[in-house]
């Protein structure tokens, strides 16, 4: 399928690849579609939800909720915005109208949810674009301490300019074992492509910080890596009979994989733009 035809039917037809909750961690759940989706937390204080899906999605994200034992109206507190394209921020709209969460976005694209045309733009009929105003934005220098949880947002930029990733320690209260989830806020190669520059210089510049940005957070220690589109960390090969255990995510290899997978899409992409230097 594209990308518009997934689009269209994680927008219009959620019930279509729709995973329910999924264990990812003590305390950590995906929910949403085989292609795209959220990360719920579980803290002392109420739920953090990452991202806010598409709004087509959301009746299906709050029914999930609802099976873990939760009221999605009053249980939601915070929403951490990965990066504002609208695949991952046109139900916020509806998030910031029933639940009333604290929204966090980065500070660089706080003009991007006024601007249809920087929010990758989808085309007529696939979803419900409405602008946003966040409450918040990140603070790169210190943690956000929320529910007994310290979660480290991280500038990442490349596929945005804000784009921001989260790293966290979730604890096994059973086995006494921690656990630190990391999920990279946007590792699509679509901003970097040939038809977004002009110049082989304006090209060749932001390729380079994109490849800079993996290299920084490739060695990181990672003991769950989580994802809001699950096939980058080729989630669902993961994924067992019982979506209650977390416990066949715990794999510290797969961080620095989805890393280096990157960087080889990086690297076709470079070899084979039409700003590449041909041999004779």
């Amino acid at each position: 399928m594209t990308v518009d035809e997934l689009y269209g039917q994680a927008n219009h037809r959620p019930w279509e690849g729709a995973t329910g909750p999924l264990r990812v961690g003590p305390h950590t759940w995906f929910i949403g579609q085989t292609w795209i989706g959220v990360i719920v937390l579980e803290t002392k204080e109420g739920l953090v939800i990452i991202d806010a899906g598409l709004s087509g999605q959301m009746w299906h994200i709050f029914e999930s909720i609802r099976k873990l034992g939760y009221d999605p109206e009053h249980d939601i507190k915070l929403c951490l915005l990965s990066h504002c394209h609208m695949d991952h921020f046109s139900g916020i709209h509806i998030l910031q109208n029933y639940s009333h969460p604290v929204v966090y976005m980065s500070e660089i694209e706080k003009e991007w949810p006024y601007r249809e045309d920087l929010c990758n733009g989808i085309p007529a009929g696939l979803d419900y674009y409405m602008p946003f105003k966040p409450d918040r934005f990140f603070d790169y220098s210190r943690p956000l301490e929320f529910g007994g949880y310290s979660i480290e947002c991280v500038l990442t930029p490349g596929h945005t300019p804000g784009t921001t990733s989260f790293f966290f320690e979730d604890t096994d209260e059973d086995t006494g074992r921690t656990y630190t989830i990391g999920m990279h806020g946007g590792l699509g190669l679509n901003t970097v492509t040939d038809q977004n520059f002009e110049t082989a210089e304006e090209a060749s510049a932001a390729r380079a910080g994109f490849r800079q940005m993996l290299l920084d957070v490739r060695d990181r220690k990672v003991d769950i890596s989580i994802a809001n589109h699950p096939d980058n960390i080729h989630f669902f090969d993961r994924v067992t009979e019982n979506k209650k255990d977390y416990r066949s995510f715990i794999d510290g290899t797969v961080w620095a994989r989805q890393i280096d997978e990157k960087l080889a899409e990086l690297d076709a992409l470079e070899r084979d733009s039409r700003f590449a230097k041909k041999g004779n």
